[in-house]
């Protein structure tokens, strides 16, 4: 018994069979990628990344950082410093020996004992709150409606160039909170 459906061999596959298998390849290849991204982006945090997240918490003062956001600004520091995770272990390190639990008062010590880890301490901070890992053409936009510098004003404004309404609505006074 054969296939009604099967093309005899002598005879070349018809252009809509053509596009089916085309387009069922595309599907299966868009799905295997997707699933790699989404199983990337939600695998489990390795503990080079926790240990900058948590880092970064103290440095920031913010107990809310978005982990994917330190990811990318770890790897961006990571790059620019080969050092920065034997630097991260020696700044946490710091804060732990000594009992310090404020940006303020790690940086002062930082200052005082380690300065090239101030410097790292420093850059991590100005990343957090610019958005940017570096300066001057190398520099590496990781984030920008996300940076901590909009944080103060994102109850009345949006960050420049993104329109929250329509247009000049910033002229209206802010909502009082």
């Amino acid at each position: 018994m054969s296939d009604p459906h099967a093309i005899p061999p002598d005879q070349p596959a018809s252009p809509a069979r053509r596009r089916v298998l085309l387009a069922t390849s595309l599907l299966i290849g868009t799905l295997a990628v997707s699933g790699r991204l989404v199983q990337t982006v939600f695998a489990d945090t390795p503990a080079q990344d926790a240990a900058f997240l948590q880092l970064s918490q103290l440095l920031t003062g913010r107990p809310q950082l978005d982990a994917t956001i330190a990811h990318r600004f770890y790897s961006a520091l990571g790059t620019k410093n080969s050092q920065l995770d034997s630097q991260i272990q020696e700044i946490a390190g710091e804060a732990q020996t000594n009992s310090l639990t404020n940006a303020d008062e790690l940086l002062a010590a930082l200052d005082a004992n380690k300065p090239e880890l101030a410097k790292t301490a420093r850059s991590i901070v100005a990343a957090w709150y610019s958005g940017v890992v570096g300066d001057g053409p190398d520099a590496l936009v990781i984030t920008y409606a996300n940076a901590l510098m909009f944080d103060l004003v994102k109850d009345a404004t949006m960050p420049p160039s993104y329109c929250q309404a329509a247009p000049l609505y910033w002229s209206a006074k802010p909502p009082l909170a």
